[in-house]
């Protein structure tokens, strides 16, 4: 009986391992993410990691897996960090211009609502990006025009994601406990549509994942 009980193959620690992953390879995500110029790097070695290791259950060591694809997309995955940042900030700019009209009357609520949920496109393109990166090489612009594609081709799959990357990110810029554990778990959710449409392109004669 003890012998079921504390057999490390049960289901109780199976379960306690999954979750220690999700919480460890959160916050591995977070700290390599403080830079701001490494959130690149560090969300493309986050959905490797949670695809291969947590959703596939490939063998190998979950650290490990998720420092080699930090290292292996660190100079493209910060360039392109760089681009986004760039973005985030003129659309953050932009957010507020249309905030301060929105309190000026109606036509400006009208407006800033309107623009809140065309964000959820661009927000969308975004998460394709440290995925798409994590299973193909590219250099800087031709992933950004890749997914720019990709977004455009997979519209409700696009907004899906955006919607998804947004509350992940209030969630965890309003409060720190789901720091601890959503990162994971939003990549495992935006790997749902994603690993549905890189599929057809891994398949292709040439294609595949990303390794040194």
């Amino acid at each position: 009986m003890f012998g079921r009980i504390f057999n490390p193959e049960n289901a109780f620690f199976r379960t306690a391992d999954k979750l220690a992953d999700l919480v460890m390879l959160s916050l591995m995500w977070a700290l390599c993410s403080i830079p701001l110029v490494t959130l690149g790097p560090a969300t493309a070695a986050l959905y490797d990691a949670a695809v291969k290791i947590l959703r596939r259950g490939e063998a190998g060591n979950i650290y490990q897996r998720f420092f080699h694809s930090f290292r292996l997309n660190f100079k493209v995955g910060a360039l392109t960090s760089l681009a986004v940042l760039a973005a985030a900030v003129l659309l953050y700019g932009l957010g507020n211009f249309l905030y301060r009209l929105a309190l000026t009357g109606k036509a400006g609520v009208v407006l800033y609502y309107a623009y809140l949920l065309l964000l959820l496109l661009p927000i969308g393109m975004i998460s394709y990006l440290f995925p798409v990166l994590s299973r193909f090489t590219f250099g800087a612009g031709g992933l950004i025009g890749t997914c720019w594609k990709l977004a455009l081709n997979h519209l409700p799959s696009t907004l899906l994601l955006g919607l998804l990357t947004a509350a992940a990110a209030w969630a965890c810029l309003s409060f720190w406990i789901p720091v601890l554990v959503l990162p994971a778990v939003a990549a495992l959710l935006a790997s749902l549509p994603l690993e549905r449409i890189f599929r057809p392109y891994l398949e292709l004669p040439g294609g595949g994942e990303t390794e040194e």
